[in-house]
């Protein structure tokens, strides 16, 4: 009788660790490094082939997703799969005789060529290096009512919040449900805390923060459901954790084109601009200009800051059109409340 056996990369026979979910993972497929460089992504249900593949090659370019759609079969990469993996027992099972059922699950190994794979090799090593402690409060695992989180922020307790997220990450569903408080200050408050929670909880459960950001992506794509806050929050995310979860900015840009969403979208692109606006040039952030002329002065006044930090340069033909006596409101981030501003503070502020 055949036994199961451990489980190598086919590419330089050393033994594999068993998959986990990688602090640079992009899905919630489980993945490795080889000590050879190779990168291998399980796929559990053998229904996931496509994405277990993209998972890899994105893994092994350092999450370009430029780079990685470039990238030319057999000549950049190599692929393989290595059939019948066993996940809980990680093992190779034998291949079954009659009446046993075949195992689906697989592993999807990728190897870059030598010299894309030397270019990538600090930026993995940059993205991969997890952090582990953190100076939070102990607590004990356990899902928060909404009253809870609600007290929680307000009080301005981070740092209590994150550790509960982190001991129970579906703190992180309680913490969507407030982004529908009718008060727009307060969905403010939820949104700025999300993000900070949500990045401290990346290095330990980044799978959990994926299937958050998703789920506030569909919740503003369901016509059923209420967007506030939820792509607000996105930005807030990604603010907060670089470039980690940076390819939900063109989801983010797709919903421009419904006037609605516009000033919550520039909210979050601004909060983005102030940090990294290096995330938001390598998108195709020249677009948000053809929602300028004829906007609110709200959304005039947003993308005018987000500018400011982007590129000043690109909106300045347009600043000429801007009536500078329309006010709206502004959220002031250091007062945590709403403040009357016209537009012509704003390029006062602009053209300092």
């Amino acid at each position: 009788m055949k036994k199961s056996s451990i489980p190598t990369c086919p590419f330089c026979g050393r033994p594999i660790k068993k998959p986990e979910y990688l602090p640079i993972g992009f899905s919630d497929l489980e993945a490795g490094i080889c000590e050879c460089g190779s990168v291998y992504v399980c796929d559990v249900t053998g229904h996931n082939r496509g994405a277990a593949f993209v998972e890899a090659l994105v893994i092994a370019c350092a999450g370009d997703w430029d780079l990685a759609w470039d990238l030319v079969p057999d000549e950049d990469y190599k692929e393989i799969w290595v059939e019948n993996y066993d996940i809980s027992t990680h093992s190779i099972l034998p291949v079954p005789t009659y009446g046993r059922k075949r195992l689906t699950s697989a592993l999807c190994f990728i190897k870059l060529s030598e010299d894309i794979r030397e270019a990538k090799k600090d930026r993995l090593k940059e993205l991969l290096n997890k952090e582990t402690s953190e100076e939070l409060p102990r607590v004990e695992k356990k899902k928060l009512s909404k009253k809870e989180v609600e007290k929680l922020i307000i009080n301005n307790e981070v740092d209590l919040l994150t550790a509960y997220a982190i001991a129970e990450p579906l703190n992180l569903n309680v913490i969507q449900k407030l982004l529908y408080h009718p008060d727009p200050g307060f969905r403010k408050r939820v949104a700025i805390a999300a993000g900070k929670v949500a990045a401290r909880v990346s290095k330990f459960h980044p799978e959990r923060v994926l299937e958050f950001i998703k789920r506030l992506i569909y919740a503003a794509a369901d016509s059923a459901a209420s967007a506030w806050g939820a792509l607000e929050t996105v930005g807030e995310v990604i603010r907060h954790t670089g470039d980690r979860y940076s390819l939900f900015i063109r989801n983010l840009l797709a919903f421009m084109q419904f006037p609605e969403y516009r000033p919550y979208l520039l909210y979050g692109f601004y909060r983005i601009s102030q940090v990294n606006p290096k995330v938001l040039k390598s998108h195709s952030y020249l677009l948000l200009l053809n929602y300028f002329e004829d906007s609110p002065p709200e959304v005039q006044g947003l993308m005018l800051l987000t500018f400011k930090n982007l590129d000043p340069a690109s909106i300045k033909p347009y600043l000429g059109k801007v009536k500078k006596d329309a006010k709206f409101k502004l959220f002031d981030y250091d007062a945590m409340d709403f403040k009357e501003v016209s537009l012509g503070d704003i390029l006062k502020e602009f053209q300092s």
